[in-house]
């Protein structure tokens, strides 16, 4: 009765965590626009940012909360090795029939190189199994650079294709709020303190649920007698990756695939660098077994196939398949099974 309390609790965390994601994100969005923000910087920020909240809040109360410093490490590989491999795959079987899930060059370009680089510097970093104060400094001046790089870097269609975006988004915001906008433009007739009242009670839903997720975590592993590395790199990294399932799934039926190949390699790069760089600053972290044998080799593999199968510029069904039967393998091996 105690284990099935605790998992209740674990489960309801985790849709908490991902809900106020959602409710952070959409409204920091319609922030944006209100107050003229560009749509890349919506984008590269606010979305990205927004859709890796779930494993950036619940690595800090982690650390910072109960000391758990093995969790950032776990939830991170698990979390990258899931986008790498699930979304991949699920998105590629997601698409319309008779089609196919196209990669722009332009993403190869800019968002590849960084997706490999991150992976290897913190692959590196782990190699002694810790992350130290000053690797956690370089994984984040190394954001900062993948930031810069990002917006230096559009091109003159990523630029046609962000305004296009805006506008959707404008369109969104009209239809729901029901207020007209122009495209870096302050509205006066938006609800600000609406907004920055959301999305303050998101972010402390998100701090409150993260915090119970840690503690039916531990309780669970020791009720159980299974590891806790275990439950944060199959149960949490797949729930703190539902945003990035979401989010491609709503951009594929939309016809948009560019955003699902994106929200991949941008939310990898976030979780590398950011999720494990700012934690690192307030705690060495450790690595786990399970996260250091088992854990990071896959990283290193999933990221190598992932390149791989979108350096041709699209992803197809066939590939969609491996991906998902990789991904099991995975956790097979993980939980024992293999």
């Amino acid at each position: 009765m105690e284990i099935l309390l605790w998992a209740s609790l674990l489960v309801v965390s985790l849709y908490l965590i991902v809900k106020s994601a959602n409710y952070f994100t959409e409204y920091s969005e319609k922030f944006g626009i209100a107050i003229g923000l560009s749509s890349f910087i919506i984008g590269a920020s606010i979305v990205a940012i927004g859709t890796s909240l779930p494993e950036l809040v619940s690595s800090l109360f982690a650390v910072v909360g109960s000391g758990t410093t093995e969790f950032v490490a776990d939830n991170i590989v698990g979390s990258n090795i899931a986008n790498a491999l699930l979304i991949l795959g699920v998105g590629a079987l997601y698409v319309r029939k008779n089609k196919i899930l196209e990669v722009k060059t332009s993403l190869i370009n800019v968002d590849l190189p960084f997706f490999f680089s991150s992976m290897a510097l913190f692959v590196y970093f782990a190699l002694d199994r810790k992350i130290t104060f000053a690797e956690g400094v370089f994984l984040l001046i190394f954001f900062l650079i993948f930031l810069i790089y990002t917006i230096k870097s559009q091109s003159k269609e990523t630029k046609r294709e962000d305004k296009e975006e805006l506008q959707d988004l404008e369109k969104t915001f009209e239809k729901e709020e029901g207020i007209e906008l122009k495209s870096k433009k302050k509205s006066k007739d938006a609800p600000f303190v609406k907004y920055i009242i959301i999305i303050l009670a998101s972010m402390a839903v998100l701090a409150l649920s993260a915090k119970y997720l840690i503690d039916s975590i531990l309780t669970i592993s020791e009720l159980l007698n299974i590891s806790s590395s275990m439950l944060t790199i199959t149960v949490v990294a797949v729930g703190t990756s539902l945003p990035e399932v979401l989010t491609s799934l709503a951009a594929i039926r939309r016809g948009n695939y560019g955003i699902v190949l994106g929200n991949v390699f941008g939310s990898n790069t976030f979780n590398l660098l950011l999720v494990g760089g700012l934690p690192a600053l307030f705690s060495t972290l450790r690595v786990s077994d399970e996260a250091y044998v088992i854990g990071v080799p896959y990283l290193v593999i999933g990221t190598f196939i992932a390149i791989f199968v979108t350096f041709d510029n699209k992803v197809t069904k066939w590939e969609g398949i491996s991906l998902i039967f990789l991904y099991v393998v995975f956790i097979a091996k993980i939980v024992g099974l293999i």
